[in-house]
Parts: C-alpha cells; structure tokens; sequence
C-alpha cells in the first residue's frame, strides 16, 4: 500500500473571525491535514524550520505595500508552496501583486463562505494531485547538482551557470568565494556533470603543498632528478589526462610554477621535472581561491596572464548570510547525516532557533553552521533546540540587529509613533536621573567588565519596571529581540528582582 505523504498548512490570519471561517473549512474539506497557525511576523521563521505545501496569509498591519513584500520574499524562499493571501477588496496594491506572483489563490474580505470552500477543494485536489514536499521537490533538482542543497535564487542562479559551463569541456573556470562556501563542491559538479565524468577529478590544494614540492607533485619528477627522488613519479596533471584537475587555493602558488602551469594552459603539454620531453595532455583547468587575484597581479605576486587563461569562466559561490534561506534544508541535511554516522537521535531546531540562525553572518559558512549542527547533536541529542540552547555568539548577533528607521525610536509612522517616542522620551529620563555617575580613575583601577554589566542589569531592571513586567515592552524599548532580552535576565538571575 502506497503511504500518503502528510499535508501541512501554515495559517497566519490575524482577524479571529476570518480564521473562524477558514478553520471551519479545513476541518470539512481538509481533515487529516495538519494545520499550524502562526502570527503573520512568524511566518518566514516557521517556513524555514519545517516544511509546509500551503500557506494562507493575511495584512496585519494594514500597509499594502509591505504586505506586497512580504508576498515576493515568501514566493521567492519558497517558490514549491502554494499561497493564498486574503487581500482587502478595494486594495488595488493587494490585487497587482497576487497576479503577479501568480498565486494559487486569492481570498477577498469580507469572507464568503462560498469562495473559502471553493478555495479549500481546489487546495485538496492540487495536493491530491501533488503529494510531494517541497523538501522532496528540491532534492529531486538538487540532485542533477552532487554535493548541493539550495532552493533559493542565489543558488538557482549557480545551478543553472554549473550546468552551463559543464557542456564546454576545454574552457578554464576560475571559482571565487570565502572559506567554506563549497568551491570544491562546485568544481567536482562541473566535472559530473561533463564529458569527462568517466575520467579522473584530480584536486592539488596549492596551499597545502610545501613550494618545493608542489612542482613535483603537479608534473612528477625522474629518477635521480633532485635528491630524494628515488624513483620516477607520476604527476597530477598526467593523472587528470582526459579528466578535470582542480587547483584549489591557486592564489598561493608561486611566480615560477605560474609560468609552467602557463604552459599547460597554452601548449598542451608539460616537462617532468628533470626531463626534456614533453608530454602531451587533454586535461580541463578548473582554478579556486578565495584570494583577490586582481590585487596580487597588481603587485606582480600573480602572473596577468595566467590570470585571464584561468578565468575565462568566472564563477562566484554566494556565502551563506546572502543565501540565509536554505539554511533550514541545509539543518535537516547535516541532522540526517550526522545522526546516520554516530548513531544519535535527531535534534529539531524550533522555529524561533531557526530564525536566529537565519539572522547570523556566517563567517564560516556551510562549514560553520556543519559544525555547528555536530556540536548541537552532541549536547543535546534527540532534543528541540530552542534560542536559549544556541552558543552565545548567535544571541549577541540578534541583539546587535537593530531594525532600520528614520531617526526617530521606532519605524511606526502617524500617531502611534509619537506616542512610542513620548514612551521612550519618558524611559529615558526615568532610566538616567541627573546626578553625578562620574567615575574617579584616580583612585585605583576599574574593572571594564565589572561596570559594563552592572549598568547592563541597571538597564534592564529600569526598563521591566517601567513597562510594569512587560518582558516585550521592555525588549522594545531597549531595542533588544524578546529571546535576547529573556536570555540575559536568565543569564544574570534577574528574574522577578524588578517587582
């Protein structure tokens, strides 16, 4: 018997009385659907920590705009989901946008019954005919790419330029991107995905190699040629014959072995070292570095020439922050192979987790957040790993985002705004009271740390007891995410202190 594959619906309607109607549609037309109901500002996060195939949504703050881009950035992450906004009937901005992001459906308010139903059959007969998920959808294409997990645009875009430069067999490629962004990852697809996949990919980390040894290891060497050489040695560019050499880290590689390398690019051939022979090779070029070439070649440390022969195809691999929405498929990756490799039970990254994650820089990469899931494994296996759990360095990245806004406190326009800056005029002057807070530097040293956490804990202690208690007032004000705000009252055992 064939196993039906689960249904879950992501329902973000903020007005009670539309969800009434939509909720009571599901339940009759979709019942063994798993329907998950979230507020509109959740939605991205709960997106990304686990799969869904629908998603109903509606404005909740009412500015068109706004909504319309939250539409594109929800479409463009997750282009395998189905989405029917409810719009504003006389909302012309609502409307635009729905046929231009070709959405499955549209609900208008006020509700009609009629239409929500209408909406939920068609719903149940596209996933009736479509059963997969979109998880299922992407590794289906990511699968044409070995190595690759990504749905995103930046990723699409590499996708299609891999496939691309893999029907040319003969033109160099020269990859770009920081450390652990995967350039050999993109290099072995190159080579799987050409003419020469049914001969050897031959990688030479450039900076891996001691200089002197790295010209013996690329062109081999004869017998007697050079002490130590005891016996003849194949080298890596003959071993890559009709396949793919991969010169990784090819910015290390000095003057004088450029200028061989030059020649293989050119001639077609190469000397062992300590032969006058020249050998004949048909072996494609594909270079990597994370370095700026441009700058060594005008410092003269990179050869002009090489540099244009190696990149005739210019590729650059998107870091991680640029492409934070495949992080989620990119967790349940790591999760998967980890857990078959040590035997563990799975960890589950909660929503709230995932969009921290989703927030970090990533300076490590792909590499960094691997690790991160091994070390996450570790501590808490078979667990759900909420912010709390996360290492300090992702709390400190969330609390140092502060949201965009035209110089006043708050981003909000209109009334609300003058009244939230009035708030904030009032904590302010309730926080700092005029009086002489001068440190004397004379009379011995000062602990840096010391004083920095204790107005850290004054700061906070004032803020919960000008919103009453009101953890997310108190987070507002101190221009602090909720879960970074909990998580340093926790950290310092100020909890309750302020009543």
């Amino acid at each position: 018997m064939t196993r039906q594959l689960s249904t879950r619906i992501l329902v973000a309607v903020h007005v009670q009385d539309q969800c009434s109607v939509i909720l009571q549609s599901m339940q009759e037309i979709l019942p063994t659907s798993e329907v998950i109901c979230v507020n509109e500002d959740r939605v991205l996060p709960e997106l990304g920590a686990q799969v869904h195939q629908a998603l109903i949504i509606s404005d909740s703050n009412g500015i068109a705009a706004s909504f319309a881009a939250q539409l594109r950035k929800i479409a463009s992450y997750h282009p395998d989901l189905l989405i029917i906004p409810v719009l504003a009937a006389d909302s012309q901005t609502h409307l635009q946008t729905a046929i231009e992001l070709d959405v499955f459906f549209y609900l208008t308010t006020p509700l009609d019954p009629v239409e929500v139903d209408l909406a939920m059959k068609r719903l149940q007969a596209k996933l009736a005919h479509s059963p997969a998920t979109a998880v299922r959808r992407a590794a289906a294409a990511n699968r044409r790419i070995p190595g690759f997990i990504g749905g995103g645009p930046a990723m699409s875009m590499l996708f299609e330029l891999i496939h691309r430069v893999a029907q040319d067999d003969y033109a160099t490629v020269l990859i770009r991107g920081e450390s652990g962004t995967g350039k050999e990852l993109v290099a072995k697809a190159i080579h799987a995905k050409s003419k020469r996949r049914v001969h050897n990919f031959v990688p030479v980390n450039c900076a891996a190699i001691p200089d002197d040894l790295l010209e013996s290891e690329l062109f081999g060497h004869l017998k007697g040629s050079f002490t130590g050489a005891g016996q003849n040695k194949t080298g890596r560019i003959q071993y890559a014959d009709q396949g793919t050499l991969f010169l990784d880290e090819i910015g290390d590689m000095k003057p004088a072995l450029q200028a061989k390398l030059l020649r293989v690019l050119q001639e077609k051939e190469f000397e062992p070292v300590g032969s006058l022979k020249a050998i004949p090779v048909d072996t494609r070029i594909v270079a990597a570095t994370h370095c700026d070439l441009e700058t060594l070649v005008r410092k003269g440390d990179f050869r002009e020439d090489l540099y244009y022969r190696l990149s005739v195809v210019p590729i650059q691999v998107p870091p991680l922050r640029e492409r934070c929405e495949d992080i989620p498929l990119l967790l349940e990756r790591f999760i998967e192979a980890f857990t078959v490799e040590r035997g563990r039970e799975k960890i589950a990254f909660s929503p709230e987790a995932v969009s921290l994650l989703m927030q970090y820089d990533w300076r490590g990469n792909v590499r960094e957040l691997e690790n991160l899931v091994q070390h996450m494994s570790i501590l808490y296996s078979g667990r759900r790993i909420r912010p709390q759990d996360l290492p300090d360095k992702f709390l400190r990245s969330a609390s140092e985002v502060v949201p965009e806004t035209d110089g006043s406190l708050w981003p909000n326009n209109g009334l609300e705004n003058e009244i939230l800056q009035e708030r904030a005029d009032l904590f302010a002057a309730f926080a700092m009271p005029e009086k002489d807070q001068s440190i004397d530097l004379a009379s011995g040293p000062v602990d840096f740390n010391d004083l920095i956490n204790e107005f850290e804990s004054e700061l906070i202690l004032t803020a919960m007891k000008f919103t009453a208690g009101n953890k997310k007032e108190a987070a507002r004000l101190l221009c602090l995410k909720r879960t970074t705000l909990l998580e340093k009252i926790k950290k310092k055992g100020l909890e309750g202190t302020w009543l």
